[in-house]
């Protein structure tokens, strides 16, 4: 079978270690929806401890990398509660269209809360879809852009999640991921210890099952 990058160009944003985490795995998607279901709260404020809110300054350079432009159709995968999604909005204006899925419908709830108490005119270009990142609701090279934030990690088939990406990405667009990464250099490792105990810590505070998923992140 091909690789995907045929149809565009593919962006690994690889910021963040995660080399020494090692939870449990959850591998059923039920399993993480429902998880992502539960911690959807208090999803924000843990990107932003987790990653000393560097996370948004990512997400911007990760959007800027799709090229994105106005008047364009683009898809935000595994979108959460649309932090890349809104940054699209304004790359793309009010002519053009912005898809935010994700599986977890309380994600898809809070983002939809947000994008009523936003005033700018653009973001109401933005729909949001309850869907499935392997088995996308689109047809085939649909998008002018792809953005996925924090989400291919969580998937459960990594390579089918890739191949409907592309599937549905216009032949020579982008997509633009961004995610964590493995490193053994001494400062990201440092980093990475302190993600971990984070983690631990945040993990006393909520059910074991959220304290999985925050070593797991």
């Amino acid at each position: 079978m091909g690789r995907p990058t045929k149809r565009g160009m593919l962006y690994m944003a690889t910021l963040v270690p995660s080399s020494i985490f090692r939870p449990p795995l959850i591998r059923c998607t039920n399993e993480r929806r429902a998880l992502f279901n539960r911690i959807a709260p208090v999803y924000d404020n843990l990107n932003d401890l987790l990653s000393l809110g560097q996370h948004r300054i990512w997400k911007r350079i990760a959007v800027s990398w799709t090229g994105a432009k106005l008047g364009d159709r683009v898809l935000d995968v595994c979108c959460g509660s649309g932090d890349l999604s809104f940054l699209l909005s304004d790359k793309v204006g009010c002519d053009g269209k912005v898809i935010g899925l994700d599986f977890s419908k309380d994600q898809l709830s809070i983002a939809s809360s947000r994008q009523q108490l936003l005033t700018k005119k653009c973001f109401t270009n933005i729909e949001w879809v309850e869907g499935d990142a392997l088995d996308l609701p689109f047809m085939d090279g649909w998008f002018d852009a792809i953005t996925m934030g924090y989400g291919l990690r969580n998937v459960v088939d990594k390579h089918k999640a890739m191949q409907e990406i592309f599937r549905v990405l216009k032949a020579g667009s982008t997509v633009s991921i961004l995610d964590f990464n493995k490193s053994n250099e001494s400062l990201t490792y440092t980093f990475a210890v302190y993600l971990s105990l984070t983690s631990m810590l945040l993990g006393e505070l909520q059910a074991r099952t959220d304290e999985n998923h925050l070593r797991y992140c």
